[in-house]
């Protein structure tokens, strides 16, 4: 491998990231802050900045409209891929990302996609 080669992959990385984390902070902003932490939206470098928080998602889960609900677990999948399909299993909907996200609007289903496109794990 070539050492341009490196170098441009490492530069996609770092994009990757930006653009995961950009997403992510819509995401968060879509469903409410409040379900995400330790830090802000204003405040967020990375994505550890913005994790799910489980108690409070937990919580409220079953209190979100049905589109929310399946936007938050497929969110919630992208973090811990075990609690999103906890969550999914509390949801009426077909089990498949195509089921998860198939009544989604435009805006989460972007969403979903810019993370998708650019997830390199968490």
């Amino acid at each position: 491998m070539n050492r341009d080669h490196v170098l441009n992959v490492l530069q996609q990385s770092e994009e990757k990231r930006a653009r995961f984390l950009k997403a992510w902070i819509h995401g968060v902003e879509f469903l409410g802050p409040r379900l995400f932490g330790p830090g802000t939206v204003e405040t967020a470098i990375s994505k550890d900045d913005l994790r799910p928080l489980r108690g409070v998602v937990d919580a409220v889960f079953d209190q979100e409209s049905e589109g929310e609900e399946q936007f938050l677990a497929a969110m919630v999948s992208f973090y811990d891929p075990a609690w999103g399909e906890e969550l999914v299993n509390r949801i009426e909907c077909h089990k498949s990302l195509c089921g998860l996200t198939f009544e989604l609007d435009h805006e989460c289903t972007g969403i979903i996609c810019e993370l998708l496109m650019n997830y390199e794990g968490w």
